[in-house]
Formats: structure tokens, sequence, C-alpha cells
């Protein structure tokens, strides 16, 4: 079965409950659904910032010709109803999923100086969480529905490309979160 992007494909996540729904992220910036039972494309969005006055200095000196951003992950909640976007400009975008083409933005997040290399969800005490990590050596969780930041792990000896989040139960009424991490220097499987 081939289902046609229009570039080429970074990263892609099956729904959780409904595994007939695939989430696709492009080179171009693109976040397509598919229905890959029937091949359809279900809901579209492209990247763009939603408000740049709230961004850093940085990000809004960018080139106005540069207006495309690569996609490095996408990834559905645990529950289906947020997905998450990591780009390659410093950006998370966190999208509200309503089914069929009902996409609503839900947190746009400047993660990362730089590229956001990866995002997954956790939930720590009980709480659900969005989990970057990114160029800048650093990994950073936000809360998923206010987007406020609640950890910063910095430090790192090279940019954090992957990690797996595990929320653990350590001591009664205390949660830790343990990070597997990967970096181009220590690759941990």
């Amino acid at each position: 079965m081939t289902l046609n992007q229009g570039s080429p494909v970074k990263s892609m996540d099956f729904h959780p409950r409904q595994q007939i729904l695939l989430l696709v992220g492009t080179d171009m910036g693109d976040v397509i659904v598919w229905e890959v039972g029937s091949r359809a494309r279900t809901a579209v969005r492209n990247f763009k910032v939603w408000d740049l006055g709230t961004c850093s200095k940085a990000l809004q000196a960018s080139p106005a010709n540069d207006s495309k951003a690569s996609i490095n992950r996408v990834m559905w909640s645990p529950d289906g109803i947020l997905f998450g976007v990591a780009y390659s400009k410093h950006i998370v975008h966190i999208y509200l999923y309503l089914g069929g083409d009902d996409i609503r933005n839900h947190l746009e997040i400047e993660a990362h100086v730089g590229s956001v290399n990866d995002l997954a969800f956790s939930y720590p005490n009980q709480q659900l969480c969005v989990v970057t990590r990114g160029e800048d050596r650093s990994i950073k969780v936000w809360d998923a529905e206010t987007g406020a930041q609640q950890y910063n792990f910095e430090g790192h000896k090279a940019p954090v490309y992957s990690i797996c989040p595990h929320a653990i139960k350590i001591i009664q009424g205390t949660w830790f979160l343990r990070v597997l991490i990967r970096t181009h220097l220590i690759p941990v499987c």
C-alpha cells in the first residue's frame, strides 16, 4: 500500500485506540492524518508559527523566506486525544484531535534553541506531560494542558536525539521520571 505524502516522510505513529489512523510528519513540515483502510487523507496541517509575537527574538528574526520547518517527530498522546509535533525550528505544536478533519491548535511551545529532535508523552504524578529533547543538549518536561515548563535537564555533552520516558513509582506517594537517553555519542536501545 502506498500513501502519497507529497514530500519525504520523517515520522509516523498509529493512533493508540483507532489503529486505522496513521499520523504522518513530512520533511516539508506537513502533518497528515490518514485513514489507512480507505487510503484517505482525513486532515492536513502545514507548518506555521501560530503567534510569532510571543516567540523569542531569535525565532522572530528568522528570514521570511525560511518559513518551512521539517518535522522530526509526530506522536499521539496515550489516549489519542492530543498529538504532538516536534519541528526542526525551536517549536513543538500540540494539537487536539476531535476526529475526522477536526484538528484544533492546543499549545505552541518554543521548546529548545535550535531543533526539537524528539517528543513523547508521559504521566508523571498522574498528570499528562510532554517531554522534549533538543539540539541545545537539554531535555524538558512541559504540562500538556497549560504548556508550563515543569523540568529542565541540562548539561548533556551532545544534542539529545531520543529518549523513552517511563513514570515509575519508587516510594509510596512519590513518582520519578526515569529517562533513557540516546545521543549521537552514546547510543542506547
